[in-house]
This record gives C-alpha cells, structure tokens and sequence, in this order.
C-alpha cells in the first residue's frame, strides 16, 4: 500500500516537476534569439526520415499507370511534337506539370493546336492561396482550363524538406487531385474526404524508382507509344540530359525525406515531378502515413514517464554508483529502443509521432530528479516548509 499511495502521490508530483521543467526549456528555447541555431537544425529533421536513408529498399520499380517523361528544356515546337508522340499512345491522362505563363513566338500556336486536339490534358498552376491575383496560370492564349495548384508544402521552399501536401485548399485542388479526378472518379471521391486537411507524403522512390523517359527516347521512331495506353503521363521538367556532366542543383528540385544526408549542407534531392508522382502512387495504393496527434504524445510520454520513475528513483535511492552507472545505461539502452519503435511502427504501420519529448524527458531523467531533491531540500530546510518525502533521506528504508 505505500508504493501504490507513493506512486500516486510523490512519483505523480515528480512527474508533474519534470513535464513543468520540459515546457520551460521549450518555451526558453523557442523564443531566446541565442538558440536560434540549434533549434533550426531540428525543426526540420524527423526520425522517420531514418526508414528513408537506412532501411527503405530503393530498388522497387513502380508498376503502377505512372509514366513519367522528361520535357527538359526544349522550346515550344517540340515540346508540341512530344505532346504529339504522346498522344499517339492514346493514355488516358497527360498532366503538365509545366506553365505556359507568357506567349513567345509563332512557335506558340504548334502547343495552342496540340491543346485543341486532345481533352485528356490536366494543367497545372501556381496558386497564391492569399491573394488571387498573384497566382500563375498559363496564358489564356493556350487554354484557360485551370486544373490544379502545385504548390509545395513547406516552409521554405529553397531548403525545407517536402514531408506534406494538401490535396484540397479551400475550394482548388491540387495538382495531383485534378489528375486522379480525371483518370478514376471513384478514388476522387474517396480523395474529397480528405479535404482540407494536410497529408504527409509517403515517398516511395525517386526517378529511378519511377518508369520514366528523355524527351530523345520519346522522339526516337523507334519507341512504342502503345506502353503509355491508358496512362497517367506526366509530363515536367526533370534534368537535363548531359553525358559528362550533371548538376546536383537544378531548377525545381526539392529536399526530401529519401536525401542521402540526414543533417547538415546537403543538395537538393528530387524534382517537383517526382514527389507528384509519389503522391499519385500513395493515392493509388491508398499507402496514406497517419499522424498521431501531439495531444496524445504529449499523454502517452507523461504516462511511460511516470510509470518509469519508481525504477529510476530506485536507483537513485542505491547511491551514486548505481544510479550514474546503471542509469546511463537504462538511458541508452532506452533511447535506442524510442528510435527504433518509431521507425518500426512507421515502417510496418505506416504510422507516424513524434517521439521528441519522450526521448528529452528520459534522456535528461537524471538531472530532473536531482532537480526535484534539490527542489525539495530548499523548501524544507531553508524555508521551513513541513512535509515528508523519501527524497529528504536517500538512506530512509521504506
């Protein structure tokens, strides 16, 4: 009976000492100019992103209706012509994941008739969610069919990692929504349950991972448009093709989870057409990552915390040498574990929380409760406040 009222009465208040602890450090570090630093280094890593670069098998081919094709750099006339070999294929969809925002040159009506030919075609734009008149479209000359925004999700888009997207902003669609609302109404539908809400992205692979083609190989007499029957054909800028020569930074490429480096100075890894076509496929496979919710971290943590605190302040009650020496390890050992069954879960149950403060709490466990004693012998002997707590006497037997 005295380690169940300890448990609900010294172990419950210690607890509540170190949850206060962990807010005031966060609160100092999130608004203290001098943290800045370290605290940019972490917004913007996540430990799932350690199932991306250590455990995730990027060998698989998708072989789903995804076909990407490379436009590359080429001017209006034979981006016209690639549309026409396209087309010869009869796919279902052609998504542009490309803007005609501005007339050139007479070369402009070859991609003006083009357009006019088929209705197969999904467009794509750059919406300005704040103010209408700052969006992208492309110019009415071509078409003024406004399909879908295809704006990336994340703070910064020169160096923020792409983790999310929303298939629905108030009333547009993204991109990807406007394409798989062309190729499969039903999958649309089950997409519009989702509105407004901000997905995170399951990325399954970069290009390599993808079936994708030159603009050369699409051109070529001898490519046989019949493989692009009944496709979604995307269509965007993805390199250009160099044979001694390739640049790590590219227009329109992104940082993403699938980055070989974790942390630090790093390229950017995917192009924009790319995390498309991962959408598309999470879409496609219904391989959406739920999000447990902060609420329920922030439970969950003050739970496992308490539940773990009479084995710590048992050390602690041994002396110095168990506690530093058996302690540490405990700690390590549990650290470990936290980072493991996140990327497992993530892995197997294409579920996702943030482990953050269950693994500050543990890691700076030690320093709390010698907080807490120090908490406790202040308010007993220098200000005379009377209470018994085993916390006065390390040698006090139970």
């Amino acid at each position: 009976m005295k380690a169940v009222k300890r448990f609900f009465t010294e172990y419950l208040l210690l607890n509540f000492f170190i949850f206060s602890c962990v807010g005031l450090l966060s609160l100092v570090l999130l608004n203290v100019s001098f943290f800045d630093p370290f605290t940019e280094a972490f917004k913007d890593f996540s430990l799932t992103d350690l199932y991306y670069t250590k455990v995730k098998d990027r060998n698989d081919i998708y072989k789903g209706p995804i076909v990407l094709i490379n436009a590359e750099n080429r001017n209006r006339k034979e981006i016209a012509f690639l549309f026409q070999q396209i087309q010869e294929g009869q796919p279902k969809v052609v998504a542009l994941d490309m803007l005609f925002a501005q007339r050139q040159n007479q070369e402009d009506s070859f991609l003006k008739a083009e357009f006019a030919k088929h209705s197969n075609y999904v467009f794509s734009y750059i919406a300005d969610f704040e103010n209408e008149n700052g969006s992208i479209y492309n110019d009415s000359f071509f078409t003024t069919i406004k399909n879908g925004y295809a704006n990336m999700v994340g703070e910064h888009r020169e160096f923020s990692t792409i983790r999310f997207y929303k298939p629905f902003t108030d009333y547009k669609e993204a991109f990807t929504s406007s394409i798989i609302k062309a190729y499969d109404s039903l999958l649309y539908s089950d997409l519009l349950k989702k509105k407004n809400k901000q997905l995170e992205i399951h990325h399954s692979g970069n290009l390599s991972n993808f079936q994708y083609y030159n603009f050369d190989e699409v051109l070529n007499p001898d490519f046989d448009a019949g493989i692009l029957k009944n496709k979604i054909v995307l269509v965007g800028y993805l390199g250009i093709v160099q044979t001694t020569y390739t640049s790590k930074v590219d227009e329109d490429k992104f940082f993403t989870p699938l980055n070989n480096r974790l942390s630090g100075r790093s390229f950017p890894d995917m192009y924009g057409c790319v995390i498309h076509a991962n959408i598309l496929q999470m879409i496609f496979e219904k391989n959406y990552v739920k999000v447990v919710p902060q609420w329920r971290m922030i439970l969950v943590s003050f739970l496992i915390i308490w539940l773990f605190l009479p084995f710590m302040c048992g050390l602690f009650f041994k002396g110095d040498l168990w506690f530093n020496a058996a302690g540490t390890l405990v700690q390590l050992i549990g650290s470990i574990l936290i980072v493991f069954f996140s990327v497992w879960v993530y892995r197997y149950f294409n579920t996702k929380f943030d482990p953050g403060l269950l693994m500050g709490c543990f890691v700076l466990l030690p320093t709390f409760i010698n907080l807490y004693e120090a908490l406790l012998k202040f308010l007993h002997y220098k200000l005379k406040l009377p209470f018994r707590s085993r916390f006065l006497d390390k040698d006090q037997n139970d």
